[in-house]
């Protein structure tokens, strides 16, 4: 059947907005396993560890429009620095996590990333050294002599969360990055509309049969946009489960 209809109306929402709408309207209900470190968090949990991350990101500088790189596998951080990111009106920028050194630093040179959320292994053979724009480095399990602990961000701080100084439309929610298959890759500018859209398109009459007691299992990586915006976002967005898996994996599944 053709979808004619979407689940609401896009027009000034923004990508964190319906999360949070989640964790208020579902506080108690888990929103997220992730296999990889047996975490769960209940929605509201997911909510306060997001505003704290905003909250921490901010107080270690980060200013509206700045990029934030992620560069991580699924994981509970890599959901919770990406809204955290948009929350706090930067613009997250995701990289594949099998990456090497020359693709790294370009596409966090290109990106003008200020802050990387990564991990220590992830580093390994690789030197940062040179990027002009880039401030701060976090690790979030093992840490590298040059990166500062990701629990750091959770910290109770106090810090005023922006107010959006443009239209969803206007503002850039994801930049992911493109294959490279006719040059080097390009960074995709996707902004807030577009992604609440999208969901709202996944999520409308005949779109999905995903509803708010659905358990969701996602292997597919979240920096891929087809992990982050059919999946990631659309299960939270709607109070589902989401069980995250860095790969596939039959014996940790049953």
């Amino acid at each position: 059947m053709l979808r004619t209809e979407l689940y609401a109306d896009p027009t000034g929402r923004f990508i964190h907005e319906l999360v949070s709408e989640s964790c208020r309207r579902y506080p108690h209900k888990t929103a997220l396993i992730d296999a990889s470190s047996n975490r769960r968090f209940t929605y509201a949990e997911y909510g306060q560890t997001v505003e704290s991350i905003a909250a921490g990101l901010i107080s270690a500088g980060l200013k509206p429009g700045e990029v934030i790189a992620i560069y991580l596998p699924n994981s509970w951080e890599f959901c919770a620095a990406y809204h955290a990111a948009t929350l706090a009106g930067a613009v997250p920028t995701l990289l594949n996590p099998s990456y090497r050194e020359r693709e790294v630093r370009y596409q966090l040179e290109n990106s003008g990333a200020a802050i990387l959320i990564t991990d220590g292994p992830n580093l390994e053979g690789i030197s940062l050294a040179g990027l002009p724009k880039l401030r701060r480095l976090y690790a979030i399990r093992q840490c590298s002599p040059e990166s500062e602990p990701f629990s750091g961000l959770l910290q109770a701080r106090r810090a005023v969360l922006p107010r959006p100084e443009q239209t969803s439309d206007q503002t850039l929610g994801a930049l992911p990055y493109s294959s490279g298959t006719t040059g080097l890759p390009k960074g995709v500018m996707l902004s807030h509309f577009n992604l609440v859209a999208n969901v709202f398109q996944f999520l409308g009459p005949n779109g999905t049969h995903i509803n708010h007691d659905s358990v969701v299992l996602c292997f597919l990586p979240l920096y891929h946009i087809y992990g982050l915006n059919v999946i990631l976002n659309p299960v939270l967005a709607i109070g589902a489960t989401l069980v995250l898996m860095p790969r596939f994996n039959v014996s940790q599944l049953t």
